[in-house]
């Protein structure tokens, strides 16, 4: 004879209770602060940004590119390699 037990609707298991706590943190659009706070505590922060002068982005730029540039002929150069290899282990 097979037993089931039927549980509480009301009883959530330990995953369902750990999704359901509300434990976030009390900053930002998932608390309970309201909008409009919300928004002047971003400009406010935002106000204490350094952005970079055009010069260090212009340079900060350049030097992306060539380590872009050199890691792609690194990269070709193993494919090369590697497709030259697997050539000969073929015949």
């Amino acid at each position: 004879m097979e037993t089931t037990q039927k549980k509480n609707p009301e009883e959530k298991n330990g995953f369902m209770r750990w999704l359901m706590e509300d434990d976030s943190p009390e900053i930002g659009i998932a608390s309970k602060e309201p909008l409009n706070e919300y928004l002047a505590g971003v400009k406010t922060e935002f106000k204490k940004i350094q952005w970079p002068s055009k010069d260090q982005l212009k340079n900060e730029f350049v030097a992306v590119l060539i380590i872009v540039a050199v890691i792609t002929v690194i990269v070709y150069g193993i494919d090369l390699g590697l497709d030259k290899l697997v050539s000969i282990i073929k015949g």
